[in-house]
């Protein structure tokens, strides 16, 4: 059914946890409660969220790492009956009163512009998502999905693993992220499609040796520099990529992706609107019961969702608009660039304006940079601010908040 690590689970150790779990008094009534889970177990993790899909429950999954205060104060503002905190026989009992109408997975957004938000989203929204990413996703029941992502958010959990079990293959979930253990696991899984943020595929794709190849990966969360993609292209069978949010899942599946912007083609459950070329726009994702507005800045061409930036995000200098991405992929081509992300301040005179923060494997001077920029830039692209850090500033699911970067005033 599904490895961890190297560990393998069948149906029938399904089974039994489920019969444990009809034996608990607090998981067997489930139906129309919220549990907030949080367990270092990923096999117990998984049969639990199965379980109470099927009770009519509703689950908050919390990270393993989530320290136990932090699981508490998370679950409460989750809207959570009770907490189970690496022990399944021991709930922590919350202040929610008031049951459920129907089950629902609550998903956190990223954060990346504001406070994470809680997502509720119905099982059968989910059903809808897993069958219509399925239907088009270039993928049999002899690919693996190797899950090496955490499960307990939506790209993990509902791309990689479960729609993997729904198309009769079996997903290798990997809790043990060391870069050279994954390759190792690619290698007892030749034929497989590796879930990944960008910054672990480009790890891997400098580390992979001996011929070895990827199969075929999907990346998603961030764009990826047009630089690392370049490379994993090289390394790769197939780089596919998918777009979407909290509120509907994945929505756009591209099935050979070149381009970083390119998030592919909307899938069949969704009708989904942007910009044109000249004119992009914000991407409108509408579904059986609702229009979701993404504040996520791209366009439509020849049937292909393009990504340029969060709406937020984007560097309005003197009504010319500057899309981050363009800039940092010229900062990445410097061969002396490890990372760049570009982001706005505020200028008490002049507005908003274009700032970069950058790691470099050696020094370099800031005129040095600003020439470079010039070279492949128009004047507003390029950064009025450089600075150089040891280190760019990440939240927890590892994504970049532009908006925490480029808080306070230019000088």
């Amino acid at each position: 059914m599904v490895f961890v690590n190297d560990q393998y689970y069948t149906l029938d150790d399904l089974e039994r946890q489920y019969t444990v779990f009809e034996n608990i008094p607090h998981l067997k009534d489930c139906r129309n409660k919220r549990l907030a889970v949080c367990m270092p177990d990923a096999f117990q993790w998984l049969a639990l969220c199965l379980f109470v899909r099927s009770k009519g429950g509703s689950i908050v999954p919390l990270h393993p790492s989530v320290p136990k205060e932090g699981a508490i104060r998370m679950a409460n503002k989750a809207g959570s009956h009770f907490l189970l905190y690496e022990n399944i026989h021991l709930p922590i009992h919350l202040s929610q009163q008031i049951n459920e109408k129907e089950g629902v997975l609550v998903q956190m957004s990223s954060g990346t512009t504001g406070d994470p938000k809680y997502i509720e989203r119905t099982w059968e929204s989910i059903e809808n998502e897993l069958e219509s990413y399925v239907s088009v996703l270039p993928a049999d029941n002899q690919t693996a999905s190797v899950v090496a992502c955490p499960t307990t958010h939506s790209y993990g959990l509902i791309c990689g693993v479960l729609a993997c079990i729904r198309r009769g293959a079996e997903p290798v979930i990997l809790t043990n992220m060391n870069p050279k253990y994954v390759l190792k696991k690619l290698k007892e899984h030749p034929k497989h499609i590796l879930y990944g943020a960008p910054a672990l595929l480009h790890t891997l794709t400098r580390l992979i040796r001996d011929g070895q190849r990827f199969d075929a990966v999907m990346t998603s969360g961030t764009l990826m520099p047009a630089g690392w993609m370049e490379a994993l292209k090289k390394a790769s069978n197939r780089v596919l990529q998918q777009y979407g949010c909290s509120e509907a899942g994945c929505v756009a599946i591209h099935p050979d992706v070149s381009d970083p912007r390119e998030m592919g083609y909307p899938l069949p459950h969704v009708n989904v609107e942007a910009g044109s070329v000249q004119h992009p726009g914000e991407i409108l994702i509408h579904d059986s019961e609702k229009t979701i507005y993404t504040k996520d800045l791209g366009y439509i061409e020849n049937g292909v969702l393009s990504f340029l930036a969060r709406m937020d995000d984007t560097i309005n200098v003197a009504g010319l608009n500057v899309y981050p991405q363009e800039v940092e992929d010229v900062l990445m081509e410097e061969p002396r660039i490890i990372e760049a992300v570009v982001y706005k301040k505020v200028h008490p005179l002049s507005g908003e304006r274009v700032c970069a923060q950058y790691v470099c494997s050696e020094f370099i001077e800031e005129e040095e940079l600003r020439e470079w920029c010039r070279d492949y830039l128009a004047p507003y692209q390029v950064p009025l601010e450089f600075k150089k850090v040891e280190e760019i500033e990440k939240l927890p699911n590892g994504k970049v908040s532009r908006k925490r970067l480029g808080e306070g005033v230019l000088t």
